[in-house]
C-alpha cells in the first residue's frame, strides 16, 4: 500500500469534499434567502427607524470579576461601574458615574457561579443607587441578565452557593418591589431597563421552527408587536427546510441592518425564573441589529404583552441600535464599554490585593512551616 503523507491526505479530501461542502452551504443560504421576506411581512422581522437628530440620556451599568491564586487557596475581585452618558443634538458627553466593588476569599464551591450572582446584585445595587439620585436616565442598560435562569439556582446542600443565591435573588426581588412603579411601562414618563446580551439566538430560533398556524406555536410571540397570520401560514415545512442551518447562521441571514425581531415571551420556552414574585409580571425580549458590521444582541426587558407595543418596543430598540452603533464594532453598546475600559483595572488590583494579602501574612508571627512554599503562587 502506498504511504502519503499528511500533506498529501488533506489536499486529497480537500478535492474530494470542497464541492459538496460548497453545494451544501450555498443551499443553506439560498433557503434563508427565501424565507427572510416571508419574515418581514409576517412582521417576525421589523425595520427600525431612528431619528436624524438624537437626544438621549443613558446610563450603561458593566459588571466584571476575577479570581485568582492566593496562600494555597484563592480570592476573588467583583466590580460594578455605571456611565451616565448626554447625547445632546447628537453630541455626546458623559454626565456622572458611580461604582460598587468587592473583594475577599474564596472557597472552591462553585465559583464562577457564585462571582455571576455577585455581579447581579452589584448591578442591581447601581440600578437602585441611580432612581433614588436626581440623575433622569431614559434607559438603564445592564450587561447581566434582569433575573435569575434556572441554571443559575444551585442545590441547597452547596451552602456557600445557596447563600450568595438567596443574597442576590433578595436583592432583585426587594429592587423589584421597590421601584417597579418608577420604571417604564408601568411610569410611562419612567427610565426603561433593559439587560443586553450578546448572543443567545435559541429562543427566536425555536419559536420560528414552530408551527405558527396553530395557536400553541405562537404562544411564544407578543401579537401586539404586530404579527401577521396569513404571511405566516407561507412558513410551513421550516423545520426541514432550515434542517442543518446553525442558530447563529439563522438569525444573520433573517436580521439585516437596523432591524430586530417580534417580541417573544422569555417565559414559555425557559424553565422558571427567580425571583418569581418579580418575573410574575412577564419577562420578554427580541434580538436586535444595528449598523452592517454591528453583532447581534438581544434585548430583555420586564413586563407582559399587555405592556408594550411595536412603537414602545421601537423606542427602546432604535436607541439600542445607535449606543451599539458608537460602540465602533465593540459590540457593547458605548455607556458600557466605558465602564468595561474602566473594569480592566480589576485584574491589576486583585494581583495588589494579593501582594498585600502575602505582606500582612508574613508581618503575623506564623509558622514557617505553614507559609513555605505558599508565596511561589503570586507569580500566577
Amino acid at each position: 500500500m502506498r504511504e502519503s503523507s499528511l500533506a498529501q491526505s488533506l489536499a486529497i479530501e480537500s478535492q474530494i469534499r470542497l464541492p459538496g461542502s460548497a453545494g451544501r452551504l450555498l443551499k443553506q443560504i439560498r433557503d434563508i434567502e427565501s424565507v427572510a421576506p416571508i419574515f418581514r411581512d409576517a412582521g417576525l422581522v421589523k425595520a427600525v427607524d431612528r431619528p436624524a437628530t438624537i437626544d438621549l440620556t443613558v446610563s450603561g451599568i458593566a459588571t466584571h470579576s476575577c479570581i485568582k491564586r492566593a496562600l494555597g487557596g484563592f480570592i476573588f475581585a467583583s466590580a460594578a461601574v455605571r456611565t451616565d452618558m448626554l447625547i445632546d443634538a447628537n453630541r455626546i458627553s458623559t454626565c456622572g458615574s458611580d461604582s460598587v466593588a468587592e473583594l475577599d476569599d474564596i472557597d472552591f464551591e462553585a465559583q464562577r457561579k457564585r462571582l455571576d450572582l455577585v455581579e447581579m446584585r452589584q448591578a442591581y445595587v447601581l440600578a437602585e443607587r441611580l432612581l433614588k439620585s436626581s440623575v433622569a436616565s431614559q434607559l438603564i442598560l445592564l450587561d447581566t441578565p434582569l433575573f435569575i435562569a434556572r441554571e443559575m439556582i444551585p442545590l441547597k446542600r452547596n451552602v456557600k452557593h445557596w447563600q450568595e443565591y438567596e443574597k442576590t435573588r433578595t436583592a432583585i426581588a426587594t429592587f423589584w418591589e421597590n421601584y417597579r412603579e418608577q420604571l417604564f411601562p408601568w411610569n410611562p414618563q419612567g427610565a426603561v431597563l433593559v439587560s443586553v446580551v450578546a448572543q443567545r439566538f435559541s429562543a427566536i430560533v425555536s419559536i420560528a421552527r414552530q408551527d405558527l398556524r396553530k395557536e400553541d406555536g405562537r404562544k411564544h410571540l407578543l401579537l401586539s408587536d404586530g404579527f401577521d397570520q396569513d404571511q405566516a401560514n407561507q412558513l410551513v415545512d421550516l423545520e426541514q427546510r432550515l434542517s442543518g442551518v446553525g442558530d447563529y447562521r439563522f438569525i444573520k441571514g433573517i436580521l439585516g441592518a437596523f432591524t430586530r425581531t417580534m417580541a417573544f415571551r422569555m417565559t414559555e420556552n425557559r424553565a422558571r425564573m427567580e425571583p418569581a414574585e418579580s418575573v410574575e409580571a412577564g419577562v420578554i425580549g427580541f434580538h436586535y441589529r444595528g449598523g452592517r458590521s454591528s453583532e447581534i444582541q438581544m434585548a430583555q426587558l420586564a413586563g407582559e404583552e399587555s405592556d408594550w407595543n411595536t412603537d414602545t418596543l421601537n423606542a427602546v430598540a432604535w436607541k439600542l441600535m445607535v449606543l451599539d452603533m458608537q460602540g465602533q464594532k465593540m459590540n457593547t453598546p458605548l455607556p458600557q464599554l466605558l465602564g468595561q475600559q474602566q473594569l480592566r483595572m480589576l485584574e491589576q488590583f486583585t494581583t495588589y490585593y494579593r501582594q498585600g494579602l502575602s505582606n500582612a501574612m508574613k508581618e503575623n508571627e506564623i509558622e514557617e512551616t505553614w507559609l513555605s512554599g505558599l508565596f511561589g503562587e503570586e507569580q500566577q
